[in-house]
């Protein structure tokens, strides 16, 4: 059985100190920001990043539970304590659009901007098939016309995270992801 090599105290404490940096700077600028100000942040050079945690990937996936975990987890719960199809797929909208909206992090996490982010990724394909469920059961239900699909469905979260990021969207963006959604409930919905 083979084991990695333990790091000296000081390389751990600098993994410790990029880590809550990568936090800290990725919940506030998003996982696009750059990995100097991540090292500046956590008071290393840009060579102990690279180092020791290697890529942007990497980094991302090393903290990827404490950025979406808790937050996923937080949006499955509210969606699914809701007692009807409709509420619970409506939830899950607004819950996913207002984490997109709050958190520039989770917005280009639910965009999949790093494909190469295997945790990240992962987390993603888990929320949006909660999605795919919730669309499905509204089908079951006959509250949700048939042709609205889970792609319609992603191509909503997707407007409304460009749109809320963009300085140059237009003020009404919400208004029509709003009604792209009106319009896809039944009469009996």
């Amino acid at each position: 059985m083979s084991t990695a090599p333990r790091l000296r105290r000081d390389a751990q404490a600098n993994v410790e100190k990029l880590r809550a940096a990568a936090i800290a700077v990725f919940s506030q600028r998003g996982l696009s920001a750059p990995l100097e100000d991540i090292a500046r942040e956590a008071g290393v050079s840009i060579g102990t990043l690279y180092n020791r945690i290697g890529s942007r990937e990497t980094l991302i996936d090393a903290v990827v539970p404490d950025i979406a975990g808790a937050k996923l987890r937080t949006l499955r719960e509210r969606t699914l304590a809701q007692s009807t199809p409709r509420a619970q797929l409506e939830t899950f909208i607004a819950e996913m659009i207002d984490l997109q909206r709050s958190d520039p992090a989770m917005n280009d996490a639910m965009l999949r901007r790093y494909p190469d982010a295997v945790l990240l990724i992962n987390a993603c394909e888990r929320s949006m098939a909660l999605g795919a469920e919730l669309v499905a059961n509204a089908h079951t239900a006959g509250v949700l016309t048939e042709d609205f699909t889970t792609d319609d469905l992603l191509t909503v979260l997707w407007m409304a995270g460009m749109a809320s990021h963009d300085p140059t969207a237009p003020d009404g963006w919400r208004r029509i992801v709003d009604r792209s959604i009106s319009a896809a409930w039944t009469t009996q919905g």
